[in-house]
Parts: structure tokens; C-alpha cells; sequence
């Protein structure tokens, strides 16, 4: 089975850890890292393994994945 590349916030949360992350936090990054789809949010897995890394910063410098405003 391949895996996801898509994480909704929820499996973003399971994916970082649950006692790091909380709901408002992995619907903050949804928001901002990530894209809509419909009503749903979903995190591309390379942002969640960048943040798991400690190069956010890399991501955010990749043209159309930095940060967004609300």
C-alpha cells in the first residue's frame, strides 16, 4: 500500500504526536501549509516530515508552499 501524501489534521496530529500537537495547532498548520478541499484540509507529507525535522524554513522557502495569510 502506498503511503498517504495527503494528511487530513487529524493524521497530522498522529503523525507528529499527539501530546506535541493539539487540535487548534494541526488546523493552524492546515491553514497555512496546506490546501482546501471542499471543506476539508489536508497537510502534504513532506511539511509534516519538514516540521518533524526542523526545516520549516526550507519548506516555507519553496515557491507556493510558503505561508499564508488568513
Amino acid at each position: 500500500m502506498r503511503e498517504k501524501r495527503l494528511l487530513t489534521p487529524e493524521e497530522l496530529r498522529d503523525y507528529l504526536g499527539r501530546d506535541k500537537v493539539g487540535r487548534d495547532l494541526s488546523y493552524e498548520l492546515a491553514r497555512r501549509y496546506g490546501v482546501r478541499l471542499g471543506r476539508r484540509w489536508l497537510v502534504p507529507l513532506r511539511v509534516a516530515e519538514a516540521i518533524l525535522e526542523g526545516r520549516l524554513e526550507e519548506i516555507e522557502k519553496t515557491p507556493g508552499m510558503g505561508p499564508r495569510g488568513r
